[in-house]
């Protein structure tokens, strides 16, 4: 059976119903195998009637602090300060003392761009989710195990463009439900067409951050990057997952809430 689902021209199914939502999609709607109307992903919170639980993976600094009524949030952030702390650790000496004496003087963007240059851009996003994978593994178990909970669907995750952070959340997701690496690659890359509207803007904030215009991307290579990382350095998947504390049973509990047709394993 073909992963994808097909419309009747034998198409991949339109990720995005929605023509004001960027980067909205239904896990299910798309991949064969899932459950529809359950999980979604997207980039900002736009609009959430249709799901009960938020799981929003963005900074503190930038946390919309409107909230949908009725819907239950949950806010991690997943570059908090374990992630913040692995970079800082790079940084030169004269660049971190730069990057103090601009923070005290409220001049967070410029910082951020000292930070960026330096420790962020030489890795691009592969690094980028790297590091976030070595270093968040406690925010991602928490993740994980909202999703193992039956009690939290619908539930939508989302970041601020819902890919970076969105997409790492979804590729250990997929990743537990046996969801081919390729599959997996091809719900990434569709972030790339479904954010074009905002790729301007998006690529001035990245100016002003220290980083280059490559950030706007979706590299092509990035899920089989990060999942080699992965096994490299913990040996399979299953082995992170037992390293950050979510187990077989927990990943078990996920399978059983989002595939058509749960099966036993590891």
């Amino acid at each position: 059976m073909d992963p994808l689902k097909k419309n009747e021209d034998g198409n991949p199914v339109r990720h995005s119903p929605f023509k004001t939502i960027l980067n909205f999609r239904d896990l299910g709607q798309s991949i064969n195998g899932l459950q529809s109307q359950i999980a979604f992903r997207q980039g900002k919170d736009y609009d959430a009637k249709i799901r009960q639980l938020a799981v929003n993976l963005q900074s503190e600094d930038s946390v919309n602090t409107m909230k949908i009524p009725n819907i239950q949030y949950h806010e991690i952030n997943l570059n908090g300060s374990a992630y913040e702390r692995t970079l800082l650790k790079r940084m030169k000496y004269l660049s971190l003392a730069k990057l103090i004496s601009l923070m005290a003087l409220g001049r967070q963007t410029q910082a951020i761009s000292v930070l960026g240059k330096e420790v962020i851009q030489p890795g691009g996003l592969v690094g980028q989710a790297k590091d976030t994978i070595d270093s968040s593994g406690i925010e991602l178990k928490c993740i994980l195990e909202i999703l193992s909970n039956a009690g939290n669907y619908p539930i939508y995750f989302h970041c601020t463009q819902g890919k970076d952070r969105t997409g790492l959340v979804a590729l250990l997701l997929l990743v537990i439900l046996n969801i081919p690496l390729d599959i997996i690659a091809v719900d990434y890359m569709a972030s790339e067409g479904e954010l074009l509207p905002e790729r301007g803007d998006r690529i001035q904030e990245l100016r002003a951050m220290g980083l280059s215009d490559d950030f706007a991307n979706c590299p092509p290579n990035w899920v089989a990057d990060v999942y080699h990382h992965i096994t490299c350095n913990y040996g399979s998947s299953n082995g992170y997952f037992d390293c950050i504390g979510v187990g077989r049973d927990l990943r078990q509990k996920i399978k059983s809430n989002l595939l058509e047709t749960p099966i036993d394993g590891t």
